[in-house]
């Protein structure tokens, strides 16, 4: 029977999108017949308090927690936090079996499957971001002696195990960093089944929160830097009619509230739990997706997938020669809007679904038929099946 250790910085009940992604990954995987252990860290993820157990068994995967600091958002609290889990990460991966699956956040976590591959192990890097260029594209870093750490350690994790990226261009930045990369490209995925098509009409969410008799449109997931929202919020404005809903938390939610301060329309919600994720995402009529120019080609916004799953257009504002714009565009489940920074450019796309009922269900068909023929879950965990064998 095959065995795989996952190595990750979060885990449901954390609210991480990595987690859950590999959360479903795992439960697959074991259906499919592979041992999969997790070794994590106690949920903590953008302030989060929810408790767990040290271990239990989750689906037939095997899950051990150990304590991990909450450190803030300061470069200093980040890297303590990086060292504290690439050190303890490799403590307990010695002493785990199978092939370990490591993604790429934080950086030094990787180092863990480079360090044990010259003990024979094998391991599976899964590049969800490229460090230190998305940091540098977004601003948040600058080119020097941090960067050039950073891009050394990213060199070592490629150097040794199996890469998986989920984006041809991210495999294809993969190896201009480091030659050596073995790497292929598995795109993220969603449960299908779990999340399916539903009525806006049908949302409890939409239906508690007042939503159901107004044109609404939804960003749910992580307000992270990489994602350009100013635009968007202030497009309102010339929108009253329109209710836009920000669901979740990241860097850019207060920001994003103070842009929205005047702003009736726009609101704002926790993260809701996994088991109503098909019902809040049916809370809307549009789905928005937004991506930095510079990151395009470094990541991949994973809030995709569960969008084209509920069967919802997709309002891209992200550069038009991003791959997330081209594959919108080329499957024609959405729109997208380059001049993102441009409240009326946003407004008038807005506008434009609103008043064409005939293209947003269009669109909303093909997206569910995109998730079903590209991202399902049974078509990502054959992929990792296969790397495993």
């Amino acid at each position: 029977m095959p065995r795989l250790t996952m190595l990750l910085p979060h885990y449901p009940p954390d609210v991480a999108a990595d987690g859950q992604l590999f959360s479903l990954l795992a439960r697959e995987l074991v259906k499919s017949g592979v041992q999969v252990r997790v070794l994590t860290w106690r949920p903590r993820y953008q302030g989060a308090s929810a408790s767990a157990p040290g271990r239990e068994l989750v689906d037939g995967v095997d899950v051990r927690r150990c304590w991990a600091p909450r450190t803030g958002k300061s470069m200093l609290g980040r890297a303590f936090a990086a060292w504290w889990l690439s050190c303890t990460g490799l403590l307990r991966a010695l002493f785990s079996s199978g092939t370990l699956l490591i993604p790429s956040s934080p950086p030094t976590l990787g180092l863990v499957g480079w360090w044990l591959s010259w003990l024979g192990r094998r391991y599976i890097y899964v590049l969800h971001d490229i460090h230190p260029e998305l940091g540098i594209a977004l601003g948040r870093m600058k080119p020097g002696l941090l960067a050039g750490v950073l891009r050394f350690v990213q060199r070592r994790n490629l150097a040794r195990g199996l890469t998986v990226a989920i984006t041809e261009g991210m495999a294809a930045k993969a190896r201009d960093l480091q030659p050596a990369t073995r790497a292929t490209v598995i795109e993220n995925w969603v449960d299908t089944q779990a999340i399916t098509p539903l009525a806006k009409a049908d949302s409890a969410f939409a239906r508690a929160h007042g939503l159901l008799d107004r044109f609404t449109l939804q960003y749910s997931g992580n307000l992270g830097l990489l994602h350009p929202l100013g635009g968007l919020t202030r497009a309102m404005k010339l929108l009253p009619e329109v209710a836009l809903c920000y669901i979740g938390r990241g860097a850019r939610l207060d920001d994003t509230k103070a842009e929205a301060a005047d702003s009736e329309n726009v609101r704002f919600f926790d993260y809701q739990p996994l088991e109503r994720l098909a019902d809040s995402l049916a809370a809307c009529d549009v789905a928005v997706v937004a991506l930095e120019p510079g990151a395009d080609q470094l990541a991949m916004p994973s809030k995709l997938t569960g969008i084209l799953a509920a069967g919802r257009p997709v309002l891209v504002l992200a550069p038009e020669s991003s791959e997330l714009a081209q594959l919108v565009q080329q499957h024609g489940c959405g729109v997208v809007v380059s001049d993102f920074d441009n409240p009326q450019a946003v407004a008038a796309a807005i506008s434009k679904l609103q008043q064409d009922a005939t293209a947003c269900t269009t669109m909303a068909q093909k997206a569910r038929a995109l998730a079903e023929d590209r991202f399902s879950l049974e078509r990502a965990t054959g992929l990792y099946r296969g790397l495993l064998n």
